[in-house]
């Protein structure tokens, strides 16, 4: 194998997908995996779990993520996030907060690997797209659920 093999990309599944912006953090997830976006109806303060906001003044059960370009929780959340989806089947009140949301409906795009050297063992992505001028990594609801909030040992 020679390294223009290497750099060559392959082509992303054909299908409808969800590009979700979070600040510099561009993630694309397949569509289906994306609940029904909203907005954020009013301020969001922390709750007692760490990484999860809810609603100021409301002591519900519905809680809420903004990430860092890490893909980490915020503490708080950036007041560029508007947008909230869920992700995931899971049947929980969880949405995550981002500044943009655009669906792909029926696309195919060059996929490439990023370097081994950039991936830890828990990276949730390994895959990106070039898209609008921007550098997307494609991911599914259940890696990156996962990586923001791992199990505790």
């Amino acid at each position: 194998m020679n390294a223009t093999t290497q750099l060559q990309a392959e082509a992303m599944p054909k299908g409808n997908y969800v590009l979700l912006t979070a600040d510099t953090l561009h993630l694309i997830l397949p569509q289906h995996e994306v609940g029904a976006a909203g907005y954020l109806e009013g301020g969001l303060e922390a709750s007692d779990v760490p990484g999860l906001l809810k609603l100021s003044g409301d002591d519900g059960a519905h809680r809420f993520v903004a990430l860092s370009a890490q893909m980490t929780p915020l503490p708080h959340c950036p007041p560029e996030r508007f947008l909230v989806a869920s992700l995931g089947e899971e049947d929980d009140e969880l949405s995550w907060c981002w500044n943009e949301l655009q669906v792909l409906i029926n696309v195919e795009l060059p996929l490439h690997r990023l370097p081994s050297v950039l991936c830890a063992p828990d990276t949730p992505v390994d895959r990106y797209v070039e898209i609008e001028g921007k550098l997307a990594y494609l991911c599914s609801a259940r890696q990156l659920r996962a990586f923001a909030f791992p199990p505790e040992n």
